[in-house]
């Protein structure tokens, strides 16, 4: 969870009431620059969160070979294991939860569906960018679908981006332009991935869009995927303490 965030585009700081303090007198007095780094993710309503935006902290690549450099230290293997294990560069929690759902290998808790992609760059179509008024798009989670079917791309629909209705109508543009140009698009909400009895539901609904003949999980698969979801639907802020 630490690699996927350190590889996004995202972090989660809650600041104490005195850098809050801090913060807000050099918001107000313009002593940074709109584009210093960081950027404070808002709701809808304006209302501030732990989420912001920035730049990479290393990238995918750089993360690889470090791990392969790290092999013949204490805890290198593992280290290089997890590494493998990021499927790509992600921009909230809720997307390396359900990446981690999603791909991890279904004898440690996952699905482990493969083809999986986070934030592909979609060029869009001349039609489609009369649709949605974009040239490009990126996907949150992408499955590279075989035999020719339709790629599937499932977008995290977060409460705090995704909760007015100017929101919905751009969700339904873009929706409707990748539709246009022959991709599957299934929404998903942070409530069908934490609520486990919703999650099966997804979870099959995506093996059978992906080709995938689901195959009920055996007991220790269960008890696995029980072990997992308790470390990643965790309070994000308590990441590694």
């Amino acid at each position: 969870m630490a690699m996927y965030e350190f590889c996004g585009t995202f972090s989660v700081f809650r600041p104490s009431p005195v850098v809050e303090a801090l913060l807000d007198s050099i918001d107000s007095s313009e002593l940074l620059p709109r584009s210093f780094g960081w950027r404070r993710v808002k709701s809808s309503s304006g209302r501030k969160t732990d989420l912001w935006r920035r730049e990479p902290l290393i990238e995918l690549g750089e993360l690889g070979q470090f791990a392969d450099v790290m092999k013949s230290e204490r805890g290198g293997r593992r280290f290089a294991r997890a590494a493998k294990r990021v499927t790509g560069v992600t921009a909230s929690p809720f997307e390396v939860q359900a990446s981690m759902l999603f791909s991890t290998q279904r004898c440690k808790g996952g699905e482990g569906f493969s083809g999986l992609a986070n934030n592909e760059r979609i060029p869009l179509s001349a039609s489609a960018r009369r649709i949605y008024g974009k040239s490009t798009c990126y996907a949150d989670l992408l499955f590279d679908v075989p035999n020719g079917a339709s790629p599937l791309i499932v977008e995290c629909q977060g409460k705090v981006v995704h909760d007015d209705y100017d929101s919905a109508i751009s969700d339904s543009d873009r929706t409707t332009a990748l539709q246009q140009m022959g991709f599957t698009v299934m929404p998903l909400t942070y409530r069908q991935i934490s609520d486990q009895a919703n999650f099966d539901t997804v979870r099959r609904m995506v093996a059978r869009q992906i080709g995938v003949a689901y195959r009920s999980k055996s007991p220790k698969e269960i008890r696995c995927e029980i072990d997992l979801r308790r470390n990643i639907f965790i309070d994000w802020t308590t990441l590694g303490r």
